[in-house]
């Protein structure tokens, strides 16, 4: 029954993490290894060195990278710092952003996707954002914004349709191996 519960959990979780909202910082994947990045034809737009970007980036998270967007960041892993990804040029920066507190993992990104009079962007959000002085209630803080595409409603109901057949094959995979536990377990199959 444990086993039966531990499979059930993680698939929960799994299915969770499956949905990606478009105004939160969304996770899409990582960056296995810059190598693969540099095979594709990426290189540094501020002289960073191939090794430097190979460490720097080794499991980094790719957030926002949808097909109608024009870059996507790249999140060192841990929470660390941020890289803007160009699509057009396939170049990365590392971003200068100085977080408050002096931790980087004070900050966290949007994607605006929706225009809502001001047009779609990313933004970068220090978190932890101190006021002058030190007692005071720390705030928000907008450190940086990229102007971007909007939302394409076509191309986000296909990615929508993606991950709902995926979700559904995971559900019946969690449904079998529960019934195949169950069966083992009771011998009642």
């Amino acid at each position: 029954m444990k086993k039966l519960l531990t499979t059930t959990a993680l698939a929960v979780s799994l299915c969770a993490g499956a949905v990606f909202p478009a105004s939160a910082e969304t996770v899409v994947g990582t960056v296995k290894f810059w190598q693969y990045m540099q095979a594709d034809g990426w290189k540094s737009a501020d002289g960073m060195d191939n090794d430097t970007l190979n460490n720097t980036l080794y499991q980094a998270s790719v957030i926002g990278n949808y097909p109608w967007t024009r870059q996507f960041l790249l999140r060192q892993r841990g929470g660390g710092a941020y890289f803007l990804a160009d699509k057009k040029t396939h170049t990365v920066r590392k971003l200068n952003l100085k977080p408050a507190s002096g931790y980087y993992s004070d900050l966290t990104s949007v994607y605006q996707g929706e225009d809502q009079g001001k047009g779609c962007y990313f933004t970068i959000i220090d978190t932890q954002y101190q006021l002058e002085l030190a007692d005071e209630p720390h705030s928000n803080q907008v450190l940086a914004a990229f102007p971007e595409n909007c939302v394409n409603k076509q191309q986000q109901a296909a990615l929508a349709a993606k991950r709902s057949a995926s979700e559904q094959k995971l559900q019946q995979w969690v449904a079998q191996q529960s019934l195949a536990e169950l069966c083992r377990r009771t011998g009642n199959c």
